[in-house]
């Protein structure tokens, strides 16, 4: 897991520094921000003047799914008060969060096992980070190597494997089909959120089903 982080993040501050962030402004995104996925879609659309409204729109879009990770982490995290489990939060990525939850199924209780899992994350993530933007400027062109390219091809492979049932190829195929759409008759990056929107709407609409109870945790469903 900390090499896959290691590597994604080197690409994002190299392409970071390509972009135009200095290093403090790069820096900065990753200590507040600390959502690489979101910070990667923000990238894309980095263009002067900056399309701040697409990019807050993108990004609190991409972001979503974190409300769902909090929730299934409250039975670790409940107990605790707002100051611990605050910066907790802040740190909780999708591979510690899978880490730790997949722990807890093996009947893992230590909250330190979830705040670690999260942690060690962040401690691959931001030096690569000063790696990436230390080395970036004499890359070149990134499209020259690919790196243009490295963002789209971490991304499939992100939601590859979060392939479980064929029902995912719905809200997968309407997001693609609304993105290339949106891609061809609106200007800018406005197909990234109008195709978050639709796949959104699409698995929320049809999803219901999947959520009909199943084996219980801590006495959640």
């Amino acid at each position: 897991m900390g090499i896959g982080v290691a590597v994604y993040g080197l690409v994002f501050g190299l392409l970071a520094r390509q972009m135009g962030l200095s290093f403090a402004e790069n820096l900065l995104m990753n200590l507040v921000v600390f959502a690489g996925a979101a910070q990667t879609a923000s990238l894309d659309s980095w263009s002067y003047p900056l399309p701040i409204l697409s990019i807050v729109a993108t990004t609190l879009l991409i972001n979503l799914r974190l409300i769902l990770l909090g929730a299934a982490a409250r039975p670790w995290l409940h107990h605790l008060p707002g100051r611990k489990v605050y910066p907790m939060l802040h740190v909780m990525a999708d591979e510690g969060w899978a880490v730790a939850m997949n722990a807890r199924r093996r009947g893992e209780r230590d909250i330190g096992f979830f705040f670690g899992a999260n942690l060690f994350v962040a401690v691959c993530w931001l030096p690569s980070i000063v790696v990436g933007h230390l080395v970036g400027g004499g890359v070149g062109d990134p499209a020259a190597v690919g790196l243009d390219f490295a963002f789209t091809t971490i991304f499939a492979a992100t939601l590859f494997s979060g392939y479980r049932t064929r029902f995912d190829l719905l809200p997968w195929g309407a997001a693609g089909g609304a993105a290339l759409l949106a891609w061809w008759l609106l200007p800018g990056t406005w197909y990234v959120l109008v195709g978050g929107i639709t796949g959104f709407a699409v698995g929320f609409t049809f999803g219901k089903p999947a959520l009909a109870p199943g084996p219980m945790i801590d006495g959640a469903p």
